[in-house]
């Protein structure tokens, strides 16, 4: 998010907020006290939910942040409940926050007649463990003497958490939020800077710095100038792995201690797949939104797209094995994953993100522009009927996205001035 400031010179100045996540691994007694912490917020979030609950049934309206943020002093002097004050308030407060989010998230969706989803209590080993520490202040990051590594200072926490820093954290901490997944923990700071880096492209609209792009499944991302794609067979072995895991998770008692270590081992095979996907999307959507100043895109409907073909009872679907497992190549590339990433990363450089229409990209030969269905007789290759060009298929639809979308700029794709953009 990139916003302006005033400063004392009464000069405006863009700042960002930028998150940075970082893996560590704490020793026993961090690791007790974290969850130990992490099991209070999550008994605040449950408690003050019920509250709510039975408060709205009482008298028809709802608590508010502030009335329960209130009565949170009083509750750590209650017998029983004296434990809360080992936790620091301003994360317990943080959980209210959290509930107090998600009851006004309900309630906009109502007024938008979308689907509800009404605030659900946490159960442990069901979510996400998560602790946020908002003190910026009490949140501090020290050098030791490997030069990989940073130590993080923490509110009532003793010692220092060791960090492996795979990029420098530049700007100053405002939220410290702490998650534990599958045994894994990580660690995310977000910080206020000086948004130095939209000064890259500055707003300008160039189409001699502009880039389309096409995602395909054989192909992850095809652009005009190269291609990239995903390490699939190492996916496709941890998803190999994961099924024959699963296989071995159903001979077993649920809930049991045998069941519970399989499904840990799978957990963290997931964790691994979502590692890859993100490492790689990360890295070729900040080159593509750093290098260039203009990105154009296909304005999928993944959600649409992936939908299942099995129908109803009444109305079988047909075909549904490939399309199943069209839908897994689909979900396994993250195209909505990396049109998010370009979204904020073009936004953060100062370019922009140009989302067009799909329709016919890959039947339109971007020579001629002849448009038809049997142009495309193979998954890659092109072959215009009319004028006889000939082009790898996916490279040929990121040239149709690029024109579509510098024509809705109103460019040029041969001729295009340089035009400024005012930042916004």
């Amino acid at each position: 998010m990139i916003k302006k400031i005033e400063g004392e010179s009464e000069a405006k100045e863009l700042v960002e907020m930028i998150t940075y996540k970082f893996r560590f691994y704490p020793n026993k007694s961090q690791a007790r006290v974290l969850l130990r912490w992490m099991g209070a917020c999550r008994f605040v979030y449950n408690c003050a939910l019920e509250q709510r609950i039975d408060a709205y049934k009482k008298t028809g309206k709802t608590l508010s942040y502030i009335d329960q943020q209130n009565e949170l002093p009083e509750c750590k002097k209650m017998v029983g409940f004296e434990w809360l004050s080992e936790v620091p308030s301003q994360s317990l407060q943080m959980s209210l926050r959290n509930l107090d989010r998600a009851y006004k998230n309900f309630f906009r969706r109502v007024k938008n007649s979308e689907v509800p989803g009404f605030p659900k209590k946490k159960k442990k080993g069901r979510s996400i463990d998560s602790i946020t520490f908002p003190q910026a202040g009490k949140v501090s990051i020290g050098k030791i003497t490997n030069k990989k590594s940073i130590l993080l200072g923490l509110p009532k926490l003793k010692g220092g958490l060791k960090i492996f820093q795979h990029r420098k954290v530049e700007g100053k901490i405002k939220i410290a939020t702490i998650t534990c997944r599958s045994g894994e923990w990580y660690v995310s700071l977000t910080c206020e800077k000086v948004a130095s880096d939209y000064l890259v492209h500055a707003g300008d609209l160039d189409a001699a710095r502009a880039i389309g792009v096409d995602l395909g499944i054989t192909k992850t991302i095809a652009t005009t100038k190269e291609d990239h794609t995903i390490d699939l067979e190492k996916i496709k072995k941890l998803e190999k792995q994961i099924s024959t895991l699963q296989r071995r998770v159903a001979k077993k008692e649920k809930f049991s201690d045998p069941w519970k270590k399989v499904q840990k081992i799978i957990a963290k095979k997931h964790s691994k797949i979502a590692r890859i996907r993100k490492d790689f999307l990360h890295k070729k959507s900040y080159e593509l939104c750093k290098k260039h100043a203009i990105v154009c895109m296909e304005n999928l409907k993944v959600k649409n797209m992936s939908k299942s073909a099995s129908g109803t009872i009444e109305a079988p679907g047909s075909m549904v094995a490939q399309k199943s497992g069209l839908n897994r190549s689909i979900l396994r590339q993250g195209w909505g994953m990396f049109r998010e990433m370009c979204e904020y990363k073009a936004r953060r450089y100062g370019g922009t993100l140009v989302l067009v229409n799909p329709k016919n990209t890959s039947r339109k030969c971007s020579s001629c522009g002849h448009t038809e269905g049997s142009n495309r007789k193979t998954q890659d290759h092109f072959s215009c009927q009319k004028c006889s060009h000939e082009e790898n298929a996916d490279r040929n639809a990121a040239k149709n996205i690029l024109a579509l979308g510098l024509e809705s700029l109103g460019l040029s794709a041969l001729e295009a001035p340089v035009i400024s953009a005012k930042a916004v």
